[in-house]
């Protein structure tokens, strides 16, 4: 005959998460920040404000064109190893068409020369083009996007360590067989300061599987333990119907939600 596994709300898996508050919160602001800065610096970076094109390409297969200056403009807000970046534009005739676009270069000294209405040459292949002898900036976006990933280095191991005990933890509420286990000692935990999110106990206790026993120990949000139970005194637990040596203690309020029927004394 098949058990059906035990119902778990909502509430009771969020209880399960703030009885170790510090990992998830750490694993949580190092993990789902960097990824909000990826995504944002994703969407800033891939609105450019000038034609994006490849240089080696354009500059091997490229014809040589002559166009006119009609605007430069530095981007005094922008600072890069103390050069401003400056925008160069320009039109050119390629097919009886007169064509504008716009080149942004990182080279201040060979700007110096560069005026509105003065002619540059500039090469030509498959309609991107570039001003001949001036490289293309290009903003560094790995270097940005490496920040945030040492940030998820150092954040999912306690992400996943969350994860891991609350998957173990919700595995022996839905299908942990109901034990009992005798207390050893009860020790209190202090949780965040003011807030107090993650206070509870550890208790140490021990049971018996087949003729062997156990001890370990169980952390437990229920601090009405202390006032009702004492060392030598049992409580309902959980153990795992596949490991013997994993089991938890049966929280009494999450027992009521989640109505299990399980008997307190």
């Amino acid at each position: 005959m098949t058990t059906l596994p035990r119902k778990v709300k909502l509430s009771t898996i969020l209880n399960i998460l703030m009885k170790r508050p510090i990992p998830m919160l750490i694993g949580l602001i190092f993990t789902f920040v960097p990824i909000m800065l990826v995504v944002i610096f994703a969407l800033v970076f891939s609105t450019s404000d000038t034609p994006k094109v490849d240089f080696d390409l354009v500059d091997s297969h490229g014809k040589d064109l002559t166009a006119k200056i009609t605007d430069i403009e530095t981007q005094y807000n922008t600072t890069i190893n103390g050069i401003h970046p400056t925008i160069i534009s320009y039109k050119y005739s390629l097919n009886d068409k007169e064509i504008e676009s716009r080149y942004k270069v990182l080279e201040e000294r060979k700007l110096d020369t560069l005026t509105n209405g003065a002619q540059i040459t500039i090469k030509e292949f498959e309609g991107k083009t570039i001003i001949k002898g001036l490289r293309p900036y290009k903003f560094p976006v790995e270097v940005i996007i490496l920040l945030p990933i040492l940030f998820l280095i150092f954040g999912l191991p306690f992400l996943f360590y969350s994860f891991i005990k609350l998957r173990k933890e919700l595995k022996l509420f839905k299908n942990g067989v109901l034990s009992k286990g005798k207390i050893i000692s009860m020790t209190s935990q202090s949780g965040i300061p003011v807030s107090g999110i993650g206070k509870g106990i550890i208790v140490f206790y021990e049971y018996e599987v087949n003729g062997v026993k156990i001890t370990t120990e169980s952390l437990t949000n229920d601090l009405s333990l202390i006032g009702e139970k004492k060392n030598g005194d049992y409580i309902p637990i959980f153990v795992s119907d596949e490991k013997d040596e994993d089991s938890c203690i049966v929280p009494k309020l999450d027992s009521l939600r989640n109505k299990w029927g399980i008997e307190f004394r």
